[in-house]
């Protein structure tokens, strides 16, 4: 594995104080996940170059952070959504862990009552069997957990505050904390991400944004802890992130781009107005920030999903250049150490289960003819490859010139299955080709015609 003070030697003096920050083990763990390679074989070259390039991108924002790899802010907001509730109730269960098998089952109550329409048949028959002649619909959830479990009087005040405060208080993080950016979307909550390590899907996106030059991650949290990535390795301090949002700043920090908050469901306007406005007085708070569709912001590589656009970008008001510029920026280059780069999930590129290196590309061959990469194993099974090659049954040394879309439609071509175009009357009927054959032909029909009138 990778030695600080041996990258420490090779790095500009600047960036040596960002390093004294950043776990080396727990951020090759998240590589070693995302790659799905044993951790032994997780190249030390690879990961010398993500971490380069992430403090040579990420400097200003480490000053802009005051030499901090993220920055927490206290917030209150208004939350008695269901996810919120069930994130509440899975921290008590870390708590009190005698309880937490009653914590689930009442993970999808939404107020202080339970109700049978909210719980698991499991949990409506459990109750039958413990206290057959007790009907609980109706009843106070907290008044359960105290007269009938024998809850602490902590546990049932943490419950009751759980349905009675709508408005909660946690912690809003701006970081751009490498494992913190790889652990973006790994959490003890119920909700998952196409940005998850391991899971192939766009986990490539949380890679770029972890080295490229615009983007940073914030987070709300209020719980942290040990934490297991997929059972595979095992993280002592992690913050439980209840919502994450990737956000991307201009290299003029003029503007400012807010990706959706995660999970996705609608959230308040005045609740992503909050949001917004933590990010943008760090970056300058004596600024008015106006919704501004003049700029742009987008991928250089297509790595992740393109979540990108104007409509989510905000400009300080007095600002007169337009801002253009490009997230995943960085190639990024294989964790195996093959030095191959690997091309974007997100351009006609599957990979497969075993994780994202370049080895497991199913399709990794670059065609000229499309101007990318290739969704097929060979050319011979390529439509595009096949309609441009397709020859006449005539004669094979002949490339056919016609509309072989055309031809498709009138089943005498299939590109999926052939390089053959079976001629057709009213499809080749201008074909120099196909007239010189058709006229032979009739001439031989007409030969045989005489012969068989001389005979006669």
């Amino acid at each position: 594995m990778l030695l600080k003070k041996d990258l420490l030697e090779r790095l500009e003096e600047k960036y040596r104080p960002m390093f004294d920050k950043v776990s080396i083990p727990d951020f090759t763990k998240c590589i070693a996940e995302f790659s799905q390679l044993h951790i032994s074989d997780v190249s030390d070259a690879a990961i010398e170059e993500y971490l380069t390039l992430w403090a040579k991108n990420k400097y200003r924002f480490y000053q802009l952070l005051g030499n901090k790899l993220r920055v927490d802010t206290k917030i209150r907001y208004e939350a008695n959504d269901n996810n919120t509730r069930r994130n509440m109730f899975h921290d008590l269960g870390k708590s009190y862990p005698a309880y937490v098998f009653w914590l689930k089952e009442f993970y999808d109550l939404k107020k202080n009552k339970i109700e049978s329409c909210n719980i698991s048949w499991n949990c409506e028959h459990t109750l039958n069997e413990l206290f057959p002649d007790r009907t609980f619909e109706g009843t106070a959830l907290t008044h359960f957990f105290k007269n009938y479990l024998s809850a602490p009087d902590d546990l049932v005040t943490q419950i009751g505050r759980i349905f009675e405060n709508q408005e909660l208080e946690a912690i809003h993080t701006i970081s751009i904390d490498p494992v913190d950016m790889m652990l973006a979307s790994e959490n003890p909550y119920n909700w998952t991400s196409c940005y998850r390590l391991g899971d192939g899907g766009h986990a490539d996106g949380t890679l770029a944004a972890m080295i490229d030059g615009s983007s940073l991650i914030t987070y709300i949290w209020h719980a942290e802890g040990e934490f297991s990535l997929h059972n595979n390795y095992t993280f002592k301090n992690v913050r439980y992130k209840q919502m994450r949002q990737y956000i991307s700043i201009s290299p003029t920090m003029n503007s400012i781009h807010f990706n959706s908050v995660y999970p996705g469901k609608d959230y308040a306007d005045d609740f992503e107005k909050q949001l917004r406005q933590i990010v943008e007085d760090l970056v300058d708070k004596d600024a008015t920030w106006v919704k501004n569709s003049n700029s742009d912001c987008d991928r250089e590589f297509y790595y992740g999903y393109g979540e990108f656009s104007v409509r989510y970008i905000w400009t300080k008001k007095d600002a007169v250049e337009r801002d253009v510029w490009r997230t995943y920026s960085q190639e990024i280059v294989c964790p195996c150490g093959c030095g191959n780069y690997l091309p974007g999930s997100d351009d006609d590129i599957d990979y497969d289960d075993s994780g994202f290196t370049y080895e497991n590309i199913n399709n990794r061959h670059y065609c000229d003819m499309i101007d990318g990469y290739c969704a097929y194993e060979d050319c011979d099974s390529c439509p595009a490859y096949n309609r441009e090659n397709a020859v006449c049954e005539l004669d094979e040394d002949h490339y056919c010139e016609g509309n072989l879309y055309e031809a498709e439609e009138e089943d005498c071509f299939d590109p999926d299955e052939s390089r053959i175009v079976h001629c057709d009357p009213e499809f080749c009927s201008n074909c120099p080709f196909y007239e010189l054959h058709h006229q032979k032909d009739i001439d031989a029909e007409n030969d045989e015609r005489k012969i068989a009138e001389m005979a006669v």
